[in-house]
């Protein structure tokens, strides 16, 4: 029996303690409302992120938020190899996911990812089509008239620095802190724009301003698919909680393919047309942060006409 027990110490040093249970801990603002935490990593200090948002401009939204605090490893394999952080979920039951640390480049992504949900409560009448930002702000920003010059937009159709709620998270977490502004293409906020964020975020609304959802966007192709000519559409998500469904349509009986899809946060899948089976679907949910590209390859030697989408959306992700 002894050498038994000792047999089952030595297996469980082997084998390392377990990883630590979820916890939830909470804090409060200055006005007494609820700060949530789910702690997911060992020796998390949760008043340093706690006293970064209780000094942040911000509102009631704050008790419709969690933050999620993990390991790097755990950061990654929910945000993405290269995110910092990331938001998402049910807008009444949002997730800020955010690594374990104390850095003022950590700060940054507090302030940036807080900025994500600030958005998300607040309405800009005169734009509509979230995210937007807030009224004041949009309008100092020029954000109508960048948008009427095709030069910003709602989504990452026009890559990352050029999305709106990137541009606001960014502003947001210039109002708190000093740091290298990441939008290249913009100079950072002047006071002016500082001062109109600040009034927006002074009166929080309790009902934010009715929004339309935000719409899918497409990629078509088509044309003539030739052997080692292969058909590619790179893409990223920039947040999580994403669906990719990548369609794919060969004209021919004679042609054959291979329709691939592929993901830096290890998701993939792939589909065979030939024959009979001229078209087919790769439906993935749940994607995101990362980088991905569709492709469709001729794996034969007839060349013919071919079509696909790749149709990218955001669902409510998993809180």
């Amino acid at each position: 029996m002894r050498r038994l027990a000792l047999l089952l110490t030595v297996l469980a040093a082997l084998i390392g303690s377990p990883v630590a249970a979820a916890e939830l801990r909470t804090s409060t603002d200055r006005e007494g409302r609820t700060i949530t935490f789910d702690v997911q990593a060992e020796q998390v200090d949760v008043e340093w992120y706690a006293e970064l948002l209780r000094n942040a401009a911000h509102g009631p939204e704050i008790e419709r938020v969690t933050i999620r605090i993990v390991t790097p490893e755990a950061l990654r394999a929910t945000c993405g190899g290269q995110a910092l952080g990331c938001y998402g979920g049910r807008k009444e039951a949002a997730r800020i996911v955010l690594p374990i640390g104390n850095s003022p480049s950590l700060s940054h992504t507090v302030y940036h990812e807080y900025g994500h949900h600030l958005d998300a409560w607040r309405g800009v009448a005169a734009i509509g089509q979230e995210p937007n930002g807030s009224a004041s702000w949009a309008a100092a920003r020029g954000i109508p008239e960048l948008l009427a010059a095709a030069k910003v937009a709602h989504d990452y159709s026009l890559g990352w620095e050029h999305a709106i709620g990137e541009i606001f998270a960014e502003d947001y977490a210039q109002l708190h802190q000093e740091t290298p502004f990441k939008i290249s293409w913009l100079p950072p906020p002047t006071e002016a724009i500082r001062t109109a964020l600040r009034a927006d975020l002074e009166n929080v609304p309790t009902t934010p301003t009715p929004v339309a959802s935000k719409p899918p966007v497409n990629i078509a192709k088509s044309g003539t698919l030739r052997t080692g000519q292969p058909v590619v559409v790179p893409f990223e998500l920039l947040g999580p909680g994403r669906r990719v469904t990548f369609s794919a349509t060969l004209a021919a009986k004679t042609a054959r393919a291979r329709m691939e899809l592929r993901c830096t946060d290890g998701r993939s899948a792939s589909r065979v047309l030939g024959g009979s089976r001229r078209a087919a679907t790769i439906d993935l949910g749940n994607l995101g942060p990362a980088r991905c590209t569709a492709a469709l390859r001729s794996t034969g030697k007839v060349a013919g006409r071919y079509s696909t989408r790749v149709r990218l959306a955001v669902e409510p992700a998993v809180a």
